[in-house]
């Protein structure tokens, strides 16, 4: 089983590497390859920069050299292009002060952008501004309320907000940590004193156990199904109670793909409105990497929401 993980995973690095390669435009490299400089957690460098991948970039002219932190960036490289998944007030001022000095250079993207994806009180914010509506569907956000401290004070917060439950218990920031990904289902308003802030708390759709993962690379995309949270029906409501927690949902082993589903629930978001939303969410974030989380509201053919954005996401 942990083989074919594995496998899959190499398999989706090199997918995401050849929309790499075709969607970020680069300055012209008539005479050397083009030499991304990358500095990655060694988690996301394990999981990232796999042999094969190595292998098909070398193949397509591409070479990727490891920055070193010990050094001054700008005595490194040339690089023609900064690929980056650090953190930190010291990286972001490294990166700007690099990108001041080579303004030639395509940076991965700017830190500043990055940090608003990395909350997701904010990260949802320019979806639910661009109000998309046209003829191919609506994409909106589900209707959500930000907690800081005191869970105590929760299940009054919500009535306030005039939140319908179950409710989708987020982690506030996205740091990357396998806990930032950790999801919980409150079904009733006791149990919502027992979570624990800082926290994003998000009305649950029904959406067919399914969910669309978008991966968007400079102007290329690559969508993929993954199983995600049954949907919930009023006994079940009636009939359940406390928090339910879910260590990590749509990753690559729950890959839906090839699973015999129901046509209105495995059918893609219509890709005009997904290019749509794609383009006005580079511009509004200022990103190239990273991907969208949507579901379709089940019973609805174009009805979809947008749950989470991740900056150069893994799989």
């Amino acid at each position: 089983m942990r083989f074919n993980e594995e496998e899959e995973e190499q398999k989706e690095n090199e997918r995401n590497l050849q929309s790499y390669a075709i969607g970020v435009e680069f300055p012209p490299q008539p005479q050397h390859k083009l030499i991304v400089g990358y500095a990655l957690t060694s988690k996301k460098k394990k999981s990232f920069l796999q042999p094969k991948l190595e292998i098909l970039a070398r193949n397509k002219g591409i070479l990727f050299v490891a920055i070193d932190h010990k050094r001054p960036l700008s005595d490194q490289g040339p690089f023609d292009v900064v690929l980056h998944k650090l953190t930190g007030k010291e990286w972001r001022q490294i990166l700007e002060d690099y990108k001041l000095e080579h303004p030639e250079v395509t940076v991965l993207d700017p830190p500043d952008c990055i940090q608003q994806v990395h909350n997701r009180q904010s990260m949802l914010q320019d979806v639910a501004d661009l109000n998309l509506s046209d003829f191919y569907g609506t994409v909106g956000v589900p209707k959500q309320l930000v907690i800081t401290k005191d869970p105590s004070s929760i299940p009054d917060a919500v009535r306030k907000a005039g939140l319908m439950l179950p409710l989708v218990a987020k982690p506030l920031v996205v740091d990357g940590s396998a806990k930032s990904h950790e999801l919980s289902l409150a079904y009733d308003q006791f149990s919502l004193s027992k979570l624990d802030p800082p926290l994003v708390l998000q009305e649950f759709i029904n959406h067919g156990g399914v969910l669309f993962k978008v991966y968007v690379v400079g102007e290329a995309i690559k969508v993929v199904r993954r199983f995600s949270l049954p949907d919930v029906n009023e006994r079940e409501l009636l009939n359940n109670h406390g928090v339910f927690r879910f260590p990590r949902v749509s990753c690559a082993a729950a890959s839906a793909d090839d699973a015999d589903l129901d046509p209105c629930i495995a059918e893609l978001p219509p890709r005009p409105l997904l290019e749509r939303l794609a383009r006005e969410l580079r511009h509004r974030l200022g990103l190239r990497l990273f991907n969208i989380d949507m579901i379709r509201e089940h019973g609805s053919r174009d009805r979809f929401y947008v749950i989470d954005i991740n900056y150069f996401p893994g799989k």
